[in-house]
């Protein structure tokens, strides 16, 4: 009985540990992709202040292909607030991700 419980708790600290080395990495995309935009915006727009995703309102999409000759790996989609000088309002977002190593390749907004 005592290796049998062993082994089970030996199992379930992998399975955590897995959960939780792959939960950061979506996180750290969502925060460069927020970076990414915030400077792609303000290269567009330059009453544009601040872009933030609505983690909650996330849908992240394991993509892994080409889109043209660039690889993506991941799809990141939802809803985020864009604020310019006319104040804060809710968009629609897409974020390519191409990797950790690559970051993200495109972000696009749409009205909400």
């Amino acid at each position: 009985m005592g290796v049998a419980r062993a082994a089970l708790l030996t199992g379930l600290m992998v399975l955590a540990a897995a959960a939780a080395s792959a939960e950061p990495t979506r996180f750290a995309g969502m925060r460069a992709c927020e970076r990414y935009g915030a400077v792609e915006f303000k290269r567009r727009n330059p009453a544009f202040r601040r872009f933030i995703i609505d983690r909650s309102a996330v849908e992240v999409d394991d993509f892994a292909d080409k889109v043209g000759n660039q690889f993506v790996s991941t799809i990141f989609h939802g809803k985020a607030t864009y604020e310019a000088n006319s104040g804060p309002r809710t968009v629609r977002f897409l974020c390519l991700y191409a990797g950790s190593s690559k970051g993200p390749v495109f972000i696009y907004t749409l009205p909400d």
